[in-house]
């Protein structure tokens, strides 16, 4: 009697959390804390909409919520900048980190009980996670490297810590604007010729692993950081920043000396006692997400079909991290900025695509341009960016609006296949752009 009673409680459970995932209303809203390490989601559960009635819906509710916890928090975890060039999410996607482990990272996370609102319609839990837990996963290196004593040296003293002062808009290396400089898991420190001074291998893995290779911070008090740097730490204001992600400080070759020029302060690396400041908004904030509803997949269905039926040469359509991807393989005149009279069409029926998308969504476009490594780094970051406006003011040519667009040029610094073949070069030579739907603070469970 007891087992068929029993069976009658599971039954009636397993049925109530079907039935919620059926027609549950879930959402969620992920905050950074890059300075105490904390990945922090909130989950709601629109109790109504979910034909939950409480409190005896309690257990099913609970029960709901662990069970989409995983992907309700993966994608803010994957907007996170591992280095100067990646996303978290294009570690998933190369195969560096498995769905497996970040959904295990996830599960690990702390989870509250579930908290009633005051009008009784939601309940929602919150979801606590290590930043070292998530940068952990991509630590491969068994033995870190030791900075070897350079050529040149300066005079200098040993030092207890190393402060990078990131703070403020900075120029950004290789391009002709400015930005502030942005959190990571594996900043890279540079010195003015492009020397790595600091990046995760030459941190000792047990290190890097527990207390990640850099703690970030907002202000000068360091009180709070003697853990780290100890009491007289060497301060260095940062002249530069690097990378797509804008993450990377370049400091003065003569201030990079003052560490490596020292035997104590080269330890000072493999030990990880480097606190990089940056400006407290871009440190502590709500992750935003692209939204990409039911829409947003319609839409990027009907540009795929668009492209096969009008049979659109040398040009593949992916739904990216970011929004809807066109790879472009568009050709210019060797060494020039300027394309070749024949692309004309296909640059057509890529705005017509664009106008397609940009009429029904509030989408903006990011043009993107690559070139191979061939010649000179800086040549080739100055031809990358030249094409990039040049696609971009003939799209605007084509009639979509230029407040919709900007652009980023990288030079060879992102190839998709090797250099040392023609056809891989021509690989490279490559105009990304991507259709990127309005961002969101709130995730839903669609």
């Amino acid at each position: 009697m007891k087992k068929n009673i029993l069976f009658v409680i599971l039954l009636i459970t397993s049925l109530s959390i079907l039935q919620a995932q059926n027609n549950s209303r879930l959402s969620s809203k992920s905050r950074i804390d890059w300075t105490n390490k904390s990945f922090v989601t909130q989950i709601f559960l629109d109790v109504n909409d979910s034909n939950m009635i409480l409190p005896a819906g309690r257990n099913s509710a609970d029960s709901l919520i662990k069970i989409k916890t995983p992907g309700m928090v993966k994608d803010a975890i994957f907007s996170l900048y591992v280095d100067n060039q990646y996303y978290f999410g294009d570690k998933v996607i190369d195969e560096s980190v498995t769905v497996e482990q970040v959904t295990k990272i996830i599960e690990n996370g702390k989870q509250s009980p579930l908290l009633y609102s005051s009008d009784g319609k939601s309940v929602s839990s919150t979801n606590t996670i290590n930043v070292n837990n998530i940068s952990r996963e991509l630590i491969k290196h068994k033995y870190p490297y030791s900075p070897e004593m350079p050529i040149q040296s300066v005079t200098t003293r040993p030092y207890t810590g190393i402060v990078i002062d990131a703070r403020g808009s900075l120029p950004v290396h290789g391009e002709y604007i400015s930005s502030q400089a942005y959190p990571s898991f594996f900043p890279t420190i540079w010195d003015e010729d492009m020397n790595v001074i600091y990046e995760k291998n030459v941190v000792n893995k047990e290190v890097s692993q527990n207390n990640g290779i850099v703690q970030f911070a907002w202000d000068e008090n360091f009180t709070n950081l003697q853990d780290r740097i100890g009491m007289d730490p060497l301060y260095i204001k940062a002249i530069k920043v690097f990378g797509r992600n804008r993450t990377d400080p370049i400091i003065h070759t003569r201030e990079a000396l003052k560490i490596l020029s020292q035997k104590e302060n080269r330890k000072l690396l493999q030990e990880g006692k480097v606190v990089i400041l940056m400006d407290k908004e871009n440190l502590i904030y709500d992750v935003a997400l692209p939204e990409k509803n039911p829409e947003y997949y319609a839409t990027f269905k009907a540009v795929k079909k668009y492209v096969y039926e009008n049979k659109i040469p040398d040009i593949d359509i992916s739904d990216s991290l970011t929004g809807i991807l066109f790879s472009v393989d568009l050709k210019f005149i060797p060494d020039s900025p300027k394309l070749l009279p024949a692309e004309s069409p296909r640059i057509r029926k890529i705005a017509e695509m664009l106008s397609e998308i940009i009429e029904k969504n509030e989408f903006t476009i990011l043009v993107e341009g690559h070139t191979a490594d061939l010649g000179k780094p800086v040549g080739q970051m100055n031809l990358s960016i030249e094409r990039t406006r040049t696609v971009m003011n003939a799209l605007i040519a084509e009639g979509i609006p230029e407040s919709l667009f900007t652009y980023k040029g990288y030079g060879a610094t992102r190839p998709v296949a090797p250099n040392n073949t023609e056809a891989g070069r021509a690989q490279n030579r490559r105009v990304d752009i991507t259709a990127r739907p309005k961002a969101t603070y709130i995730k839903r469970d669609w």
